[in-house]
């Protein structure tokens, strides 16, 4: 990594005319940064900073910074754009121009002295919260040229900690279950005293009381007291529980033990539509169908899109059962998970004259407004891959329940023509490129295995998993090349083991591929005579595999929390048992003989790679996204085979091993290194100038890369990002046909490629386009190459140096 910086700076530092590149964009800043105070009323001063000391490490500035009560304008690489937009227009004018320009620009943020009083205000109390009663913060201010920069400086002193924790409830069964679970107590006897997490053990009691059948017990009742110490500086923590309280037949308020409820009986109310949703008082209950299951009693309409059954199945609140808020709560999550409804809703009703009693019963309505059952959808989208245009077309289905089970089904049909110009003819003609493609996908929210066992059915119960198949068949044609038909079929279960945990596991995923030898072109034909790796790559093949996935994605714990991680891990493999059982019924084949299935060699490899991400918010208007991706693949066995190379000699055979095309790593596009076309770049330094120059296919079974973006909002809908990509594929094995193509710990810091850029994006929440034009900043291609330095036909920079995507989605999300 310190290498790729040492380019980043030498680059920099010795290709200065990079901006120049992107001159329309710091010029932008530029005149953004002209006089931001030439509005500022005289005797005003423009809020420019603020800045937050402290001397305690155990106090961040990200959890002070909210309490700051004035802050400056926003701003992007260091300039205020909203302010500049602002100060565009005319004060004197209220054409919509100007008008569009302070709407969508930001107000001078005046600075006023009573503001800091309030800030210093607020962050005292947020310190008395986390125990620092006696700090110390003062403000000040440098006012200079129309600005204001506000400083405040804090010293939190000492910090009081926790000395005992005694409870009070008077209530003994209460008391008895709060007691016995205090080793779960959030609040530990020498622990700096922090008020925030007393709420949570408020928050922690309450949910441990309502899985245990108290219904009406609530986080409220529970009252701690901080009985502060200040030679010591030590608190003692009371927690109290208040007694339960209710009124009589005559209107008497009493004191009493707290009740513990089950559930009396449960009912499934499908009969809700948009028309009495609005107006409850016109709820109507007259259906067609009225019925029992599992002690569950269904009122559903004909034609309802999901069987009392499969309703059933994802409902934990049952009939005779303890009133629980984890069954509600996994009720809540199974039926979402059945993706059929857009309204659930779960309402719990005392039933009348228990007062007195400490064993009461619920009764449990639960509401559902189904979504429409079937949907469809026709999406067009347009290319253009080295000025040769074409279009597509997309016809979509889906059915949410396709058997009445909540099992939900997808139909792709796609269709693509792009038009290649025929180079030897002088009257312009074409011939097309084409590819359709057909993609049926069956999900089942339940794990499904050969054999049906109680494990399964407690599995459902606790992990809402899914069971998905996968049919997909992709014919392709390219004129220049071949004609090939890749057909994939594959099983996988689905789970989450967390809330921000995920598993996935395909025990069998099978992709046949067939090139008809008839269809090669002979141009292209006569290439894979001369280089054996792509024979390999370019062959009729199988690779019946089988995979793993985890994903820790934290965004999902706390969707509003600033800063995060996403971690995916993925490790795969092929022709392991297969390879196995042949050698067992066929031990003598010779090596670089592989064998075959159904007339077809299968492949055999091992692949694992891992994709971290790391999300900052500098703030609402600000973040960083920092990602990192490596992987490698290893074909081996059965992927060997013995080719005749032309480069050794007449006769002369090698064995050579190769990943199917279809599992290699490839780099540049939309997602990837963003200054090079899709599948262009590397691999390692080996530079192509026979092979795909026209339609680039560069893989490689080993990939490193790192992505740094920044993304800032604009206006309106429209976001800008800067972003700097590093990165490269490699074969992992040397190839006499490709010099420099294969990895090496010695020089692959050498081969990696730089690329940076800039990009905006339209962001309409339900779809976000978006568009970055990447410019190469160092190509290890042969001896490599800086930007802007000579090519070998003198020229600096060409068109073939940047690279404009466009695409649907953030990169890496």
């Amino acid at each position: 990594m310190g290498s790729i910086v040492t380019r980043v700076f030498a680059f920099l530092s010795l290709h200065s005319s990079f901006f120049i590149l992107h001159s329309s964009f710091f010029i932008l800043l530029f005149l953004v940064s002209c006089n931001p105070t030439r509005r500022i009323p005289q005797g005003e001063y423009l809020l420019d900073s603020y800045q937050i000391k402290i001397d305690n490490r155990d106090i961040g500035r990200d959890q002070l910074s909210p309490f700051v009560r004035q802050k400056p304008n926003r701003k992007i690489f260091g300039a205020r754009f909203h302010l500049w937009l602002y100060n565009s227009a005319n004060p004197e004018k209220t054409n919509r121009w100007n008008e569009w320009l302070r709407r969508s620009g930001e107000e001078p943020v005046i600075w006023r002295r009573g503001m800091n009083r309030a800030s210093v205000e607020q962050l005292n109390i947020f310190l008395r919260r986390k125990g620092y009663y006696y700090a110390d913060i003062t403000d000040s201010v440098v006012l200079k040229n129309n600005r204001a920069n506000v400083i405040y400086n804090i010293r939190t002193g000492w910090a009081y900690t926790v000395n005992n924790i005694t409870y009070s409830i008077a209530d003994t069964s209460i008391a008895r279950l709060i007691l016995a679970d205090t080793a779960s107590s959030l609040i530990r006897r020498g622990m700096t005293f922090d008020e925030d997490v007393i709420r949570l053990e408020s928050r922690r009691i309450e949910t441990n009381l309502r899985n245990r059948g108290y219904f009406s017990f609530a986080a409220d009742y529970v009252v701690p007291f901080a009985d502060t110490i200040y030679h010591s500086r030590t608190v003692n923590i009371e927690i109290t529980v208040r007694p339960f309280t209710e009124r009589t037949l005559d209107n008497q308020a009493v004191e009493a033990p707290y009740p513990t409820y089950s559930i009396r009986s449960v009912k499934v109310n499908a009969s809700l539509s948009m028309q009495n949703l609005v107006d409850p008082n016109s709820r109507r209950t007259e259906v067609s169908d009225t019925l029992e299951y599992g002690g569950v009693r269904f009122i559903i309409p004909q034609g309802f899109p999901v069987s009392a059954s499969a309703i059933r199945n994802a409902t934990f609140t049952t009939p005779g059962s303890l009133y629980r808020i984890s069954d509600v709560q996994r009720t809540y999550q199974h039926l979402n998970g059945l993706r059929n409804f857009q309204l659930i809703t779960q309402e719990f009703t005392e039933i009348p004259g228990q007062t007195g009693l400490l064993e009461r019963e619920l009764d449990c309505v639960i509401n559902l407004l189904p979504l429409t059952r079937q949907g469809y959808g026709l999406e067009l989208e347009g290319t253009n891959s080295e000025g040769n245009f074409g279009g597509g077309i997309r016809l979509l289905y889906h059915n949410r329940s396709l058997f009445g089970n909540a099992e939900f089904f997808e139909l792709r049909l796609r269709g693509l023509i792009e038009t290649l110009p025929r180079p030897d003819d002088r009257i312009i003609s074409f011939r097309a490129r084409l590819e359709y493609e057909a993609e049926a996908t069956l999900t089942i929210p339940k794990f499904l295995l050969p054999i049906q066992s109680n494990l399964s059915n407690r599995f459902t119960q606790r992990y809402n998993p899914r069971t998905t198949f996968s049919v997909t068949y992709n014919y392709q044609q390219y004129p220049e090349y071949y004609v090939r038909t890749v057909f994939n079929t594959s099983i996988g279960y689905n789970w989450r083991g967390s809330d921000v945990n995920s598993h996935s596991v395909k025990p069998i995923d099978v992709v046949f591929v067939y090139l008809p030898p008839h269809y090669l072109q002979p141009d292209f034909e006569a290439t894979l005579e001369r280089f054996p790796f792509l024979r390999n790559s370019f062959r009729s093949h199988m690779i019946v595999s089988s995979s793993y996935t985890f994903i820790r994605d934290l965004r999902l714990r706390n969707p509003r929390r600033a800063n995060s991680i996403y971690t995916r891990f993925n490790i795969e493999s092929a022709g392991l048992l297969l390879n196995t059982f042949y050698r067992i019924i066929d031990p003598t084949r010779q090596t670089g003989n592989p064998y075959e299935m159904f007339g077809n060699n299968f492949s055999q490899f091992i692949k694992a790679d891992i994709d971290f991400r790391y999300y900052y918010s500098i703030d609402n208007n600000n973040r960083m996204i920092f990602r990192t991706f490596a992987g490698v693949g290893i074909p081996y066995g059965n992927s060997k085979i013995a080719v005749e190379n032309i480069h050794i000699g007449s006769g002369a055979t090698n064995i050579i091993a190769a990943m199917p095309y279809e599992k290699k790593f490839h780099s540049g596009g939309a997602n990837s290194m963003r200054g090079w076309r899709l599948r262009s770049l590397g691999p390692g330094s080996y530079r192509d100038t026979v092979l795909f120059t026209a339609h680039p296919n560069s893989t490689g079974d080993i990939k490193l890369e790192a992505n740094i973006e920044y993304r800032f909002h604009l206006i309106w809908r429209m976001e800008g990002a800067v972003f700097m990509d590093a990165g490269n594929v490699w074969d992992s094995r040397k190839d006499h046909d490709r010099p420099g193509a294969n990895f090496r710990f010695d020089r692959f810091y050498r081969e990696i490629a730089l690329s940076g850029g800039l990009g905006i994006r339209f962001d309409f929440n339900f779809l976000i386009i978006r568009a970055d034009l990447g410019m190469k900043m160092f190509d290890p291609a042969g001896i490599g190459r800086w930007a802007l330095t000579p090519k070998p036909n003198g020229n600096r920079i060409g068109w073939d140096d940047f690279n404009l995507s466009i695409s649907i989605g953030y990169p890496f999300f």
